[in-house]
């Protein structure tokens, strides 16, 4: 038997299970193409008529049908003696007609007809056989251990920490390193037993700090309620920040980190990036973006991100960036994103393809934000997967 005949035989017998040309395919080891022309070979040769002594039978691949004659020493009594000596599959199909006749020899002649079943033709009992015996088809699955992939860089996100604000939750400054701490080694284990991360890009500042200078105001001299000096403030989040990074070492090959001044914090906040340049100026995997801008771009395999606080109208901020210094970038890539932090609750919107994501924060609740009733939003953090070529994967997600 030739291998063409082997094949048109084997999906002979897979086509009574009705499934798709893929099923089909992978089941012989060939492209769904060579499905198609076997099928047409089945086509062109309809009907299969099998000879022995005393019993002839037309098997009907397309049509599904069989008809079955054979000579017996006696007259077949009902559906399951005839199935039996016709050495037809009731699980599959259904005996439509049949006839008996006596020959002269005594013996006799019994002819069938039966067709794959239906649906309709199914009953209770069936299904109840049909559970007996059921296998599930395999599915992969990941091996503890092992890696999807192990080629994909992830983007950590932990927008508006406000470390010493004061809240009306009652948190202290070391609740809040505990509070950053948990979300970051969340984050980035959970992904870590999935995947094998090459870069961590890890956006800083984003209103990090919750003051500016030492009256405790912002940028722009706005009074703030505070937990401790602005020194005290400095130099908790600086500790807490060479922790982060210093875990995500162990956990990635490179980590970018990348400044993004706030509207609290933009001159602490660039002082902060620069001592942690220098604090990690012996590593050769931590780099830095860290320069006086509020936009900020790294290109993820195939994937633009933009960065931007975000206290602007940010459905401007797709055109700033593709007509900007980066326009090259940007429009060679296949995926756009643009992140942003500010409002400190989670929002996602597509603009031309474009898509921006304003942050989640981590941050409680103060006076002027109960006051404006800017309350209950989801506290947390947020790490996205990229894909060199298929972008944007996966999301994981930390709360509070």
């Amino acid at each position: 038997m030739t291998e063409n005949n082997v094949l048109l035989y084997q999906l002979e017998k897979l086509l009574c299970q009705k499934r798709s040309k893929k099923f089909y395919a992978e089941k012989l080891g060939i492209t769904e193409q060579e499905v198609e022309e076997l099928m047409k070979e089945l086509k062109e040769k309809p009907e299969e008529v099998v000879k022995n002594y005393g019993e002839e039978k037309k098997v009907n691949v397309e049509k599904g049908t069989i008809e079955s004659t054979i000579i017996t020493d006696y007259d077949p009594k009902d559906d399951i003696e005839l199935a039996k000596l016709h050495k037809i599959n009731l699980d599959k199909y259904v005996i439509t007609n049949y006839w008996s006749k006596m020959l002269p020899s005594g013996k006799f002649t019994s002819s069938v007809f039966s067709k794959l079943k239906q649906p309709k033709d199914y009953s209770p009992e069936d299904f109840s056989k049909f559970l007996e015996n059921y296998k599930p088809f395999y599915i992969a699955h990941k091996v503890p251990g092992t890696h999807i992939d192990s080629n994909i860089d992830v983007e950590l996100s932990i927008a508006d920490f406000h470390l010493g604000k004061k809240t009306l939750e009652g948190e202290t400054i070391e609740d809040k390193k505990l509070q950053y701490l948990k979300v970051v080694t969340e984050l980035i284990s959970d992904i870590n037993t999935i995947y094998g991360i090459n870069k961590i890009v890890f956006p800083i500042s984003n209103d990090y700090f919750h003051t500016d200078n030492y009256q405790n105001q912002t940028t722009n001299g706005t009074p703030q309620d505070v937990l401790v000096s602005y020194d005290k403030e400095y130099e908790e989040g600086f500790d807490l920040l060479v922790q982060s990074i210093s875990f995500l070492l162990n956990h990635a090959n490179n980590v970018e980190v990348i400044l993004v001044q706030g509207n609290h914090d933009r001159t602490k906040s660039f002082y902060l990036a620069h001592g942690l340049e220098v604090f990690f100026r012996a590593d050769s995997r931590v780099t830095f973006q860290r320069e006086h801008s509020t936009t900020k771009v790294v290109l993820l395999g195939n994937t633009f991100i933009g960065y931007h606080h975000g206290n602007c109208k940010i459905e401007d901020l797709p055109l700033l960036f593709a007509t900007g210094k980066n326009s090259e970038a940007f429009g060679c890539s296949t995926y756009r994103e643009v992140h942003t932090g500010d409002k400190h609750h989670y929002m996602a919107k597509e603009i031309k393809g474009v898509r921006i994501q304003q942050m989640p924060s981590l941050s409680g609740t103060d006076r002027w934000h109960l006051d404006n009733n800017y309350v209950n939003n989801i506290r947390a953090g947020i790490a996205t997967v990229y894909h060199p070529i298929k972008g944007r994967i996966a999301e994981f997600e930390s709360r509070i």
